[in-house]
């Protein structure tokens, strides 16, 4: 294992004794606690930071920037009390009513996440937290109004009532509990999901990652932690008030995440710290609480703009890694590594497509992809005007044209980014034309962006990993728990990932880097690794060339005559002429989003092609063009 993996690994464990022995000492305090009201403020600050590891799931892995969990919180806090006070139930009806009601304010704050993103996301989200108290004081006979509910039953477990230390107790496991099972989540399979959906959300589509029920998954499981701090308040206080859930304790979350460092194991607990302490220090409903918080968001921002938590982190691999110059591509990938690679890969590819050859799958048509009278207008501008290709099953086609002639349009409506006005977009023989990216990309379609779309805090061999993640079950529990069969799926996605890295020829010196200290050039290549890895019949290339140097772009064209030779249909769109000339097979001009003409490059070119072009071989290239 590379020493940057050795790293993360020592530190993880590391981390992890570091939280039992937090949690033994926590357990403690009930020891050496000043009384109730003490225990009672202990309690407090434990559901808030369970409910921050809940926001920092959605806000820091997932990258939805949400504030309404305060709401989460009210309601099931209101629901508890109801149920109690006025009701009478017992605390095991009353907690999963608690929980069910939360996580469904949850969905329903969160639902606008489907359809709108950023800053109108958050609006939304907050707009909730504000409208709660006159929700409360309409519900005066049930929630108590402005005097808030009160006459919540004490917590009993087997007729015996709780004291206030065994709640503590408890408050402190439900903590251990969420930090833990999160923690499982987004080392999981999961976890590439989410970042994916933060990061590089056409990325994550394209590999077959269903973005909508992605949100939910984290929607539900960033309430659940929210719903049972509301049930911990409940019978911690035996009181509940519209001003315990306002802007005050949303500005909490927010400024806890940010500053701890959003989308990291420990930030919602070191941000959350110094904040309750404030909060406590000068009284949660003093107006120097909300300014204190500001403060410290902005102020936490400017020193620490990706958290404190990253900070440290970097700070302690500095000392610890001296990172190896990507740039200069050194250690190379070793030919009989790429041979045992493309072997590997050969095998996968074959049992994917049923036999690969000439017809995957066993289909009888000749062509993998059929696009007919496509077209495609952006106002007053035909950007696709009655696209009609067709590509043979296990070609190398070149897709060229000048800029602004469609090229890229056109690779977005066959991998279903862009919706033709008119047309047929056949794949594999299926209509493909307004099917969801993600279904179109399960129909065998790999891809590639003009700009990279990586997950920049992944080394490549993680981001490879997520064009696998779609094919995996779901298994939520298993991913929670970190069972045996999630585990082995880790390590089956990390041994194709393995294969594909090599495959594509990264240097060794490029495996446990991150992709934002990568170069531009060993990022595209990071993005064929993810688009191959899940062995495509169909693979879509936006100017894969560009900013690689002469070796590697020899590599890259040797790399796609392979995955030709393996049967995979390639489409290549690039400006580099003699990349195209070397390496294709057959070239289609687009131009004002027509096909003008097509040539296939052991034939004398057209003479369209060739003004194009300003380019005419000398020879022809044998074998499909080898460099």
């Amino acid at each position: 294992m590379a020493q940057h993996s050795a790293i993360a690994a020592r530190t993880a464990t590391t981390s992890t004794w570091i939280a039992i022995a937090l949690i033994l000492l926590f357990a403690s305090i009930p020891l050496v606690s000043g009384g109730s009201f003490a225990l009672s403020r202990y309690i407090v600050a434990l559901a808030y930071v369970i409910t921050a590891i809940g926001v920092n799931l959605a806000m820091g892995y997932a990258g939805e920037f949400v504030l309404g969990h305060p709401v989460i919180i009210g309601v099931s806090a209101y629901t508890a009390g109801i149920l109690s006070a006025r009701l009478g139930w017992s605390i095991g009806a009353t907690l999963p009513c608690a929980i069910a009601t939360g996580v469904l304010a949850g969905l329903l704050i969160m639902s606008p996440g489907l359809r709108v993103r950023g800053w109108y996301y958050s609006l939304i989200t907050m707009f909730a937290v504000l409208v709660l108290p006159p929700v409360a004081m309409m519900a005066k006979p049930w929630t108590g109004g402005e005097d808030g509910l009160t006459g919540i039953k004490a917590l009993t477990l087997f007729g015996e009532r709780v004291p206030d230390w065994a709640l503590f107790e408890i408050s402190l496991l439900v903590l251990a509990a969420s930090w833990w099972l999160t923690d499982n989540f987004v080392r999981s399979g999961w976890g590439h999901r989410l970042r994916a959906l933060r990061d590089a959300r056409h990325a994550a589509e394209s590999v077959g990652i269903d973005l909508t029920h992605t949100r939910l998954v984290v929607y539900v499981l960033s309430s659940v932690p929210a719903a049972f701090a509301g049930v911990i308040l409940a019978y911690s206080t035996r009181f509940v008030g519209a001003d315990m859930f306002g802007i005050n304790l949303m500005l909490m979350f927010l400024t806890g995440v940010v500053l701890g460092g959003p989308g990291t194991r420990w930030g919602p607990v070191i941000g959350m710290a110094p904040l309750l302490f404030l909060s406590f220090w000068v009284g949660p409903f003093s107006p120097y609480n909300a300014i204190g918080l500001g403060v410290g968001l902005l102020v936490g921002t400017l020193l620490f703009p990706d958290g404190v938590m990253p900070a440290i982190a970097d700070a302690l691999l500095k000392r610890r890694l001296r990172q190896p110059n990507a740039a200069s591509g050194g250690n190379p990938a070793r030919p009989s590594e790429i041979a045992a690679s493309a072997a590997v890969f050969g095998e996968q590819y074959t049992a994917r497509s049923g036999g690969g050859g000439a017809t995957p799958g066993g289909h009888g048509d000749a062509h993998i992809l059929r696009a007919s009278g496509v077209t495609k207008h952006f106002g007053g501008n035909m950007a696709l005007a009655g696209v009609e290709f067709n590509m043979r099953r296990g070609a190398l086609v070149g897709l060229v044209g000048p800029n602004g002639s469609g090229k890229s349009t056109f690779l977005n409506a066959i991998s279903g980014f862009l919706r033709p006005d008119a047309g047929s977009v056949q794949i594999d023989g299926r209509n493909t034309a307004g099917l969801p990216v993600h279904l179109i990309s399960r129909a065998g379609i790999g891809r590639t962006f003009q700009v990279p779309q990586l997950v920049e805090e992944f080394t490549a061999i993680e981001n490879i990993e997520v064009g696998l993640v779609a094919a995996e079950p779901h298994a939520i529990v298993s991913s929670l728990l970190q069972l045996p069969s999630t585990r082995e799926r880790a390590r089956a996605r990390r041994e194709r990932a393995v294969a594909a890295f090599h495959l594509v020829g990264l240097p060794d010196s490029a495996m446990d880097i991150p992709a934002s200290s990568l170069p531009l050039g060993l990022k595209r290549i990071v993005e064929v690794g993810r688009a191959v890895v899940s062995a495509p019949r169909l693979l879509l290339l936006d100017e894969p060339a560009a900013g690689l140097n002469d070796a590697e772009r020899r590599q890259l064209g040797q790399l796609l005559q392979k995955l030709r030779d393996l049967g995979m249909s390639v489409l290549v769109v690039e400006h580099n002429v003699p990349f195209m000339m070397d390496f294709c097979e057959e070239l289609v001009l687009l131009e004002a989003g027509q096909v003008s003409c097509t040539a296939m490059l052991d034939e004398p070119l057209p003479e369209r092609l060739v003004s194009y072009l300003n380019y005419k071989p000398t020879t022809v290239p044998a074998s499909g063009g080898n460099a």
